[in-house]
């Protein structure tokens, strides 16, 4: 069977969970997939940090000059050309012409989490892959769940894959000091409490700074917020806000940090804090659990299926709640404790090569319809 993987989102220097997500499956693929062929298809040039095995090829499409529609208009051709059974998009993007078989990955449905009439392409998108994808796939009960608010006829084609976790995100060995690179991003030898993501409204970055404000000198003490994969504060006005809550001396903005240095940042944390408005998946959550960091997260959209017991939870967009919870996870000993264990055994659940083999039951499915359709 030949599968075709759009990794077109892999062109930016700046990857966010669903780069980073696709990273980790084309990765887990390569290691226990090598009996299918593989063609990673992208606009432009990309660059993955490991190797490939030679049942993968990657196809840059730059110089047929792939514009506007890119997707229809040349995918089609190229693809029946190449024999290709399934086509799988990472972002729900998915040709309507060809007879291979389409799956696509749905990560949220974000006009429903927010309750706004928003988002017009999403919604679009949504629907040709109701119409014409062979499976979905939802990163969540949640978003499946979503999905099928708006069209409950597609249960049978929508199915949760969820996300794991890579090895590399482990707690640091006993009496492990910190290394430079903290300081190198510009975090001083202190207790800080760390966020990781893009500065993006649903994160509610703005209630977190409200929160940190909010907590008791005696409970903050000398603890920093460190805000990491904001790249740039002044233009998104979190330093503007954190000057005017009085801690703009507290707040850091090492800007983004490249997943080995993400290591070292979630394993010397006091604790993680994410107070998204919701996430389909939220990747973070899971990763500073697996580095042994207590957790406070918010209860929007899959967080809480994500982290189960093992963080401590609050209601969206509620800056005294989250403050009173950082406030307990500073002074409470016993509950840090508690939340590491109960993460650490949390993530066992969460496996990239689970993950992977999934995958590959749906490419089956899809690429053996598509052979009866095309007969």
């Amino acid at each position: 069977m030949k599968i075709a993987l759009d990794v077109s989102i892999q062109d930016t220097p700046w990857l966010t969970g669903v780069e980073r997500t696709q990273r980790s499956m084309v990765r887990e693929l390569a290691e226990v997939d090598h009996d299918n062929e593989y063609l990673l298809l992208s606009r432009r040039p990309i660059h993955l940090p490991f190797e490939l095995p030679p049942n993968f090829r990657h196809v840059d499409l730059s110089p047929h000059k792939p514009g506007y529609l890119w997707r229809e208009r040349l995918l089609p051709t190229l693809l029946a050309k190449e024999n290709v059974d399934v086509f799988h998009s990472p972002v729900s993007a998915i040709p309507v012409s060809g007879t291979f078989g389409k799956i696509a990955t749905v990560h949220e449905v974000p006009w429903l989490e927010r309750h706004r009439l928003v988002e017009p392409a999403r919604r679009v998108w949504l629907f040709l892959n109701v119409r014409y994808a062979r499976r979905i796939i939802a990163v969540s009960e949640r978003t499946r769940a979503n999905i099928l608010r708006i069209y409950p006829d597609a249960k049978e084609k929508v199915v949760v894959v969820r996300h794991g976790v890579e090895a590399r995100f482990t707690p640091a060995p006993d009496g492990a000091k910190r290394g430079a690179i903290l300081s190198t991003l510009g975090i001083p030898d202190r207790p800080y409490l760390l966020f990781v993501g893009a500065p993006r409204r649903k994160k509610a970055l703005d209630v977190l700074l409200s929160a940190f404000a909010r907590v008791g000198a005696g409970a903050r003490g000398t603890t920093q917020l460190v805000l990491a994969g904001v790249r740039n504060p002044k233009e998104s006005g979190l330093e503007a806000r954190a000057k005017e809550l009085g801690i703009a001396d507290a707040v850091r903005f090492p800007g983004y940090v490249g997943d080995d240095d993400l290591v070292e940042l979630y394993q010397h944390a006091t604790a993680f804090v994410f107070p998204s408005q919701f996430e389909g998946f939220g990747l973070p959550p899971l990763e500073a659990m697996a580095c042994g960091t207590p957790v406070v997260a918010s209860t929007g959209g899959a967080i809480p299926e994500v982290v189960g017991d093992a963080a401590l939870l609050v209601q969206p967009r509620d800056p005294q709640q989250l403050a009173d919870a950082i406030g307990r996870v500073l002074t409470e000993e016993d509950l840090r404790a508690k939340l590491r264990r109960r993460g650490l055994e949390r993530v066992r659940s969460f496996s990239w090569k689970r993950a992977a083999q999934q995958v590959l039951e749906l490419y089956a499915v899809a690429g053996a319809k598509a052979a009866v359709a095309g007969a």
